[in-house]
Parts: structure tokens; sequence; C-alpha cells
């Protein structure tokens, strides 16, 4: 009987400390699951439904501002998007120009400043492309913006690496 209540008193603890845990987690922690949502959601495989590929377009969009301001420089071509319907059209046009993608951002820093109704996030970012061999490296600057509650993306930036 007693080791039955033990049991019962920990997995109580598991679940007030994992309750608690995603109730305080701070505006850090808040934007770095926004950027590996964004990882997630970027990636596709191969093979991938019409369905599935709209659905997760659907929820791209909705990690940025609805105006967003996105320029990007350092690949094969230089690209921008302005609002949040304009990426959600670039991610659907991306996707038939390739088979899969595998993106992640790495070595992530999250500057919130004083105010706590903005950040400024710098990134590496890895993309594979349809099966090669080789990734695409490049460095991006975040900014957020604290809006109703949640953290999103306002503009993206490439950074240029020094010569």
């Amino acid at each position: 009987m007693n080791i039955k209540k033990i049991v019962v008193a920990v997995l109580v603890l598991l679940v007030v400390g994992f309750f608690l845990r995603g109730c305080f987690i701070g505006p850090e922690g808040k934007i770095r699951k926004q950027l590996s949502e964004l990882e997630e959601l970027v990636s596709y495989e191969a093979g991938e439904g019409d369905f599935a590929a709209l659905g997760k377009v659907k929820r791209l969009g909705g990690l940025f501002t609805e105006n967003v301001d996105i320029k990007l420089k350092g690949f094969a071509r230089t690209g921008s998007a302005q609002g949040r319907k304009q990426v959600q059209q670039a991610a659907m046009a991306a996707r038939s120009q390739a088979k899969s993608l595998q993106a992640s951002l790495h070595d992530i820093t999250v500057q919130v400043a004083e105010d706590k109704m903005s950040a400024t996030t710098e990134a590496t970012g890895r993309a594979k492309v349809g099966g090669d061999s080789s990734s695409v490296v490049q460095d991006f600057l975040f900014t957020f913006e604290k809006t109703e509650g949640e953290w999103l993306i306002a503009k993206v930036r490439t950074v240029e690496a020094l010569r």
C-alpha cells in the first residue's frame, strides 16, 4: 500500500512539474521553441502529400507577424517576402523546386529587449536540399515581437560573412 502511495505521489509531482515548466517558460525558451517549430515546418521529405504540405505551410505562416519583412541574400538567388501570405506562397513555391529539404538552426543566441516585447536572435542555418550530400550554411538574424502573448517573427535577414 505504501508503494502505491509513493508511486502516485511521484507521478503527481512529475505532472505538476511538466505543467509548471510549460506555464512559466521564459521568453528565450518560447523563442527557441518557435525556432524549433520553424525547422520542422520548413523541412519536408520527398513524397509528402499535398494536404500535409498545405497544413505545414499554414502553420508556418502562424509563426510570423502579419507584416513580416524577410530579405535573404547569399543563396542561389536573392529573395524577399513582405507579409505572412508571401511567406506561405514562397514556401509552397520552394516545395515545387526540390524533392526534399532538411533545415536546421544551430548556435542560437537570443537577446530579449528590456521591455520584454521584442527580441533579436542570431542563428546559423543549415539546409540539405533534395538528398545532396553537401549542405548550404547561412547565418540569420531574426527579430521577434511579442504579439497577443505570442512571440512571432517580424523580420529575417541573412548575415553576410566577413571577407
